[in-house]
């Protein structure tokens, strides 16, 4: 009888331990897809200009720039404006590493390739109430 406890056991232990269908939104390497990966980047680009806002500031003293994105060259693609006034800068460093990292590695997981140009360090300007590039 102990035997087979252990044998039901050891069965019912395998069975855990055996592969199974994704559940929605487990974050499965093997299950990952170009497409899939583009969306998720989409919507993580949708987050920063969503903290971003219209860039309202109360003067140029609160124009600030961050380097978005990851060329496979290395470097960003480009700059987005923000105001340190209106924006959660912790809360945007944050989403811009993930932002920044996550495209790298797409770069690497699909070959990916870029012209190695640079793109110009914005020149800030306040007009209207808003932080804006010249």
């Amino acid at each position: 009888m102990r035997y087979l406890v252990a044998a039901a056991l050891i069965a019912v232990s395998l069975v855990a331990c055996g592969d199974s269908d994704p559940v929605a939104g487990d974050n499965n390497d093997d299950q990952q897809t170009e497409e899939g990966d583009r969306v998720q980047l989409a919507e993580m680009r949708r987050e920063i200009d969503a903290l971003v806002g219209d860039a309202a500031g109360a003067s140029i003293e609160d124009c600030r720039y961050a380097s978005l994105g990851a060329k496979p060259c290395g470097g960003p693609w480009e700059y987005v404006i923000y105001s340190a006034s209106s924006t959660d800068s912790t809360a945007l460093a944050e989403r811009l590493t993930a932002y920044n990292t996550f495209e790298a590695e797409m770069n690497e997981r699909y070959g990916y390739a870029s012209d190695c140009s640079v793109p110009n360090v914005p020149v800030l300007a306040y007009r209207d109430g808003r932080c804006v590039a010249e």
